[in-house]
């Protein structure tokens, strides 16, 4: 019974405490000024986006990556184009897509290293019959991807009391009979 006490006791303790810790990152912190963003996140093949980035210093020399089919952070084979900012700090440059497949468009400081990451969807283009959908249309206007930290801690919280006292009815009754 002591076991089972002390096991209860430690659980609990760890449930309760850790639920702040975890609530400590949900803390606002202010967003990059930093950004990254293309005209258009879908195209046909031979089309083409402006890619616009913020946050770099005035005039500064930046290079845009294009990678297919590949991480955002493996751009190996990727194309360069080297451009500069303007005198506010962005650069926006017209970049025309070939092949059809997901593109990952990284750019790059010289001095202020990497600005951000865009993604692009290249479809087969005006001849493509037959290779699948252009264009998914989607509601998501109920979707949510975001949860606060101390909502679940506390689900987590509740679970844990409810197996503590299971396994002290459990033990209550052993004890008993």
């Amino acid at each position: 019974m002591k076991k089972t006490l002390s096991a209860v006791t430690l659980a609990l303790a760890i449930a309760f405490t850790s639920g702040t810790a975890a609530h400590a990152n949900t803390a606002d912190y202010p967003a990059p000024e930093q950004s990254v963003t293309v005209s258009d996140a879908r195209v046909a093949a031979g089309e083409s986006v402006v890619v616009t980035a913020s946050g770099l210093e005035a005039n500064e020399e930046a290079t845009i990556d294009v990678a297919q089919n590949q991480s955002a952070q493996n751009t190996k084979g990727a194309q360069s184009i080297e451009t500069a900012a303007n005198a506010e700090g962005v650069v926006s440059e017209e970049v025309t897509f070939e092949k059809p497949g997901r593109h990952w468009v990284t750019v790059t400081g010289d001095e202020t290293g990497v600005v951000g990451t865009a993604s692009i969807v290249v479809t087969g283009g005006a001849g493509a019959a037959g290779k699948g959908p252009q264009k998914l249309d989607v509601d998501r206007s109920g979707a949510t991807t975001e949860a606060d930290a101390a909502v679940l801690w506390g689900i987590g919280g509740a679970g844990l009391l409810l197996v503590a006292g299971a396994a002290g009815a459990v033990a209550l009754k052993r004890r008993n009979s």
